[in-house]
């Protein structure tokens, strides 16, 4: 088995000086490699081998300061929650001591609750990362963060138990805005911002939904409608047009309607499409409701 690439007699990696005089290397050798290049000084008796990624970044900052927990954004990033890498690495500390930082460092205050470890490094907890996040992010970024990783990655109920047992922390009030108005399970974001403007209209349908053998974008049962937001796939691809042409036959001929919309319909038009689906779903549904029909579902 191949051993870890070195550097000196270094592994590749971040230490702090203490590690670095646990391998034999003088602190005199430290501060040679130091001013040659040879060691990267990350943070006061906290160096790299080599010029670190955003992995590097966190494990020095959590280095520098043992006392600390990666969040907000740096814990959503190690939780998987986000692809990008943040800008800075957020820590967490103790609401008291010294807050001495680094321009790529940003450290939070407040009591601890909950860590664990991820990748090696102490983070806080999934349900808290949620709530971190909500103090650093843009209301589009945040909606967009929820959409994503409810469900996906955490139950709603999880996220919600701890907002009923950590009231008053900060960014509480708008992670129980986003729990009310998250539409986890949208496939696009044109799909998204029609989900989330129907919810914000206190119209919901389910999103991406089975009928039968076929899913549906957004699905209203009661009024056996469904709502289909095309990409530009549809209009190129021969294969997957006439495929979604028999699907939508199929479903019309088992009682269903199917409102379709271009992604970029509605994205430009996106106040339009809320009104004629809202108008369209509520009339088909007094419409049923007077005449008593109950069409059978397709059979899976």
């Amino acid at each position: 088995m191949r051993g870890p690439v070195s550097r000196n007699g270094v592994a590749m990696g971040v230490y702090t000086v203490q590690q670095l005089l646990a391998q034999g290397i003088s602190t005199s050798t430290i501060s040679r490699r130091s001013r040659s290049g040879e060691l990267v000084r990350l943070l006061p008796k906290v160096y790299a081998t080599e010029k670190p990624d955003y992995f590097g970044l966190c494990l020095g900052a959590t280095l520098w300061r043992p006392d600390a927990a990666l969040s907000h954004e740096s814990a959503a990033w190690l939780w998987g929650l986000i692809q990008y890498e943040p800008r800075l690495v957020d820590v967490t500390v103790g609401p008291t001591g010294q807050s001495r930082s680094v321009p790529w460092i940003r450290v939070h205050r407040r009591v601890l609750g909950d860590t664990t470890t991820r990748r090696g490094m102490r983070v806080v907890s999934l349900e808290q990362t949620f709530v971190d996040v909500a103090t650093c992010l843009s209301t589009p970024d945040l909606e967009k963060f929820f959409d994503n990783a409810i469900d996906n990655h955490v139950p709603w109920r999880r996220v919600a138990e701890l907002c009923d047992t950590a009231k008053g922390m900060d960014g509480m009030a708008a992670v129980r805005k986003q729990l009310r108005t998250c539409c986890p399970r949208t496939l696009s974001e044109p799909e998204r911002v029609v989900a989330r403007a129907l919810k914000a209209r206190h119209f919901t349908m389910e999103i991406n939904a089975r009928v039968g053998r076929f899913y549906g974008d957004l699905v209203d049962f009661s009024a056996r409608v469904i709502v289909e937001i095309d990409g530009r796939e549809f209009h190129t691809d021969p294969a997957t047009f006439n495929n979604d042409r028999r699907r939508q036959n199929e479903l019309v001929l088992d009682g269903w309607l199917v409102l379709r919309y271009s992604a970029a319909t509605a994205l430009a038009e996106l106040d339009r499409v809320v009104d004629e689906i809202i108008t369209v779903v509520r009339r088909r549904r007094k419409s049923i409701a007077a005449t008593g029909r109950r069409l059978p579902l397709l059979q899976s």
